[in-house]
C-alpha cells in the first residue's frame, strides 16, 4: 500500500511538467474529527492526524480538478459506567469502547477558485472520495481489561471485553468492509504558497460486515487541513 501511495504521488509530481503553470502540488497535514452514522447511536467523535498529498489541475477559467492520496483515520469511541450484581454485591464497572479505522483515501474534487489579489484566493470544492481500509482494530475494555470473565448473582458468565482486527482477508473474521466511498464538501483560502481549508466527508457506503448487513454503519468526517503548495 505504501508503494501505491508513492506511485500516486510520483504521478502527480511528474504531471506538473506537462501542464500549465497554474498546476500545483500540495503537501497536506490536518485533523480529522470522525463519527459513525447509520444505525449506530451514542458513539462519540474520534480525533486523528490526517496526512497526504494533492495535485490541482487547471481546467477552464477558475475551475480546477483536484485529486491525491491521503492517510485518513476514522472511527469512534464511547465511555460509560454502570453497576452489576456480582454474587449479591453491587460492582461498578467502567467500559471503554474504541473503533480505529485507518484508510488510504483518494478524493476527486471539482474546485472553484476566486482570486482576491495576487497572493490570496478563496475556494470551494465538491466531489467523491474512495477509501480502502489499511488497518484498524475494535476494542472493548471493562475496568481496563479485554480478557477473562466475571459471574453475576445467577452464576452467568459475563465477558469482560474483547479486541479484534477491523479488517481481515478472512471473511468470517472480518468486522468491517475495507471499501468506503462518499462525497466531500469543503472550502478554504490560499495565502501565497500556504493553504488552509475545512471539509466534511459524508460516507455513503455501509462498511459494516456482510454478517451484519442489516445494521448499517457509515463514516462521517469533519477535517481541518493545512497545506504548502509547490
Amino acid at each position: 500500500m505504501k508503494k501505491l501511495f508513492l506511485m500516486i504521488a510520483a504521478l502527480i509530481v511528474a504531471a506538473s511538467g506537462a501542464l500549465a503553470q497554474d498546476f500545483t502540488v500540495s503537501a497536506r497535514v490536518g485533523m480529522n474529527v470522525a463519527k459513525i452514522g447509520g444505525d449506530v447511536e451514542d458513539l462519540e467523535a474520534k480525533i486523528g492526524l490526517k496526512l497526504g498529498i494533492a495535485g490541482c489541475f487547471p481546467l477552464v477559467d477558475n475551475f480546477y480538478l483536484e485529486t491525491g492520496a491521503f492517510y485518513s483515520p476514522k472511527g469512534a469511541k464511547k465511555s460509560s459506567s454502570s453497576e452489576i450484581d456480582v454474587l449479591g454485591a453491587k460492582t461498578k464497572y467502567n467500559t471503554e469502547y474504541t473503533m480505529k479505522l485507518n484508510y488510504l483515501e483518494i478524493p476527486i474534487n471539482a474546485v472553484y477558485k476566486y482570486e482576491i489579489n495576487n497572493n490570496m484566493s478563496v475556494r470551494g470544492h465538491v466531489g467523491p472520495y474512495f477509501g480502502f481500509g489499511l488497518f484498524g482494530r475494535e476494542k472493548l475494555e471493562i475496568n481496563g481489561s479485554v480478557d477473562g470473565v466475571i459471574k453475576d448473582a445467577d452464576g452467568v458468565e459475563i465477558e469482560t471485553g474483547y479486541k479484534s482486527k477491523a479488517f481481515s482477508s478472512k471473511e468470517e473474521d472480518c468486522n468491517f468492509k475495507r471499501f468506503d466511498a462518499g462525497i466531500n464538501f469543503g472550502g478554504g483560502m490560499e495565502f501565497g504558497p500556504c493553504y488552509l481549508g475545512i471539509q466534511y466527508g459524508v460516507g455513503l457506503s455501509n462498511f459494516n460486515s456482510k454478517n451484519s448487513k442489516d445494521y448499517k454503519m457509515r463514516n462521517g468526517v469533519f477535517s481541518v487541513d493545512f497545506g504548502f503548495n509547490f
